[in-house]
């Protein structure tokens, strides 16, 4: 484990420290594995949607939606990747 005068030293800001320990949790596996199932949801909704006969507006609308829905869960996930990335590059 990346010790914590390693990551003062670094310049490792305590945001990305309190990520990085996240990324590591249990809670964060659990958290990474419901955010795939939500997207795999998404996924499915205009299948759905076109299946019950809704319009291409509707669609369309639809299909925005979910990929702005899905930008924003990306940069969630980034942003924790993103700290663990900077801290385990300091154990080099």
């Amino acid at each position: 484990m990346v010790e914590e005068k390693q990551l003062d030293k670094k310049g490792v800001t305590d945001e990305e420290r309190h990520l990085y320990t996240l990324s590591k949790s249990a809670g964060w596996r659990i958290l990474g594995e419901f955010i795939d199932r939500i997207k795999n949801d998404l996924d499915g909704l205009n299948d759905a949607a076109i299946e019950k006969g809704a319009n291409f507006e509707e669609i369309g609308r639809n299909a925005l939606v979910i990929s702005l829905t899905k930008g924003v869960i990306k940069r969630i996930v980034n942003k924790v990747n993103d700290a663990k990335e900077a801290c385990e590059r300091l154990d080099e």
